[in-house]
């Protein structure tokens, strides 16, 4: 099992992206969200050489991961983390932070975001919220966020998610595994290859569909050597309904995949790029503070291919992909 390939930024480099970043808060000024992701767009042609070689190279090797050290952010001025909201942002910098994501994001595909979760926002909070603490929801904390793909049951669901740390006082480690990595024998590999199981939505989704009324779908497709996977374990049902293998198999992958997690915590101005085709990832038990210096990251998904949603988004951006789509035949 490899670890999870970084990139640590030169000092120069980091400085690069952060007055690159000012230039999106100071030059981008559409009045239309839709232009305002476009203008991001070719300013993230303009990231440092280093960062663009590693993307690119990220991108067509489909290694799974990717964490990208080195991004200058002042926590003081950040202000206090989500929910509390004694002190706000100052001089612009979370708006700075959010912008430096999206040009990586930008550089890598396409924001997106799910029409379903917080309203289609693009860039979102994780962090700890009162009441969901032992929750499947990135908004909990003393319990295990069971790893998984994001939105394993859409059939849109992003190719990449972004996750940028601005705080992790207890280096809370994200989990993280390559599908590649993961050992299984033929016959579970067989079965895990056919459209034999179903994923419900998150309690976070607004998508109404549940049980029968979920098209069923394979948990692993394309090339049979590095495929693609689809798997929220916290939302698929170990029975099969007229095949017990399925039951079986999702078992036996469910615990392989456990064995095969590696912990990655984040420090503060560190990406994490999660290959969301190719490899699942949750995040560790923490005790919340809420006193407002909790863990907090913000993300955002990229999808490699906007062409394949068209007339399936809303929002003020279009990037909001529909919720229901995942449960229609597409």
């Amino acid at each position: 099992m490899r670890p999870i390939a970084r990139l640590p930024l030169a000092l120069e480099d980091g400085a690069a992206i952060r007055t690159l970043a000012d230039r999106v808060l100071t030059e981008v000024r559409h009045d239309r969200p839709e232009a305002r992701l476009h203008a991001v767009a070719l300013l993230s042609q303009e990231l440092p050489m280093a960062l663009r070689r590693a993307l690119v190279d990220f991108r067509l090797s489909g290694d799974g991961g990717l964490v990208v050290g080195g991004l200058p952010l002042e926590d003081a001025d950040l202000g206090t983390s989500p929910p509390i909201s004694a002190e706000p942002p100052r001089h612009d910098e979370l708006a700075r932070a959010d912008a430096m994501l999206l040009l990586v994001a930008s550089f890598l595909g396409y924001p997106v975001s799910q029409a379903g979760v917080d309203d289609g926002r693009l860039v979102r909070d994780v962090s700890p919220l009162p009441g969901n603490e032992t929750t499947q929801l990135g908004s909990s904390s003393s319990g295990e966020l069971m790893w998984h793909n994001e939105d394993a049951y859409h059939p849109l669901r992003p190719d990449w998610i972004c996750l940028l740390c601005l705080r992790n006082p207890d280096r809370t480690a994200t989990s993280f595994a390559r599908i590649t990595d993961v050992p299984l024998d033929e016959s579970t590999r067989s079965v895990l290859f056919q459209p034999l199981f179903r994923i419900e939505p998150d309690s976070s989704n607004t998508a109404r569909a549940t049980g029968a009324g979920l098209p069923s779908v394979a948990v692993l497709s394309g090339d049979a050597d590095r495929p693609f996977v689809r798997l929220d374990p916290a939302f698929m049902s170990r029975r099969g309904d007229e095949d017990p293998r399925v039951g079986v198999a999702l078992e036996t992958v469910i615990e392989a995949v456990g064995h095969t997690m590696q912990d990655v915590p984040l420090a503060p101005g560190e990406i994490m790029i999660i290959d969301n085709l190719r490899s699942v990832h949750g995040r560790r038990p923490f005790t919340a503070r809420y006193d407002g210096s909790d863990r907090w990251l913000r993300v955002v998904h990229a999808t490699a291919d906007l062409r394949r949603s068209e007339g399936l988004r809303t929002g003020d951006h279009g990037r909001a992909v529909l919720a229901e789509v995942g449960l229609a035949h597409r």
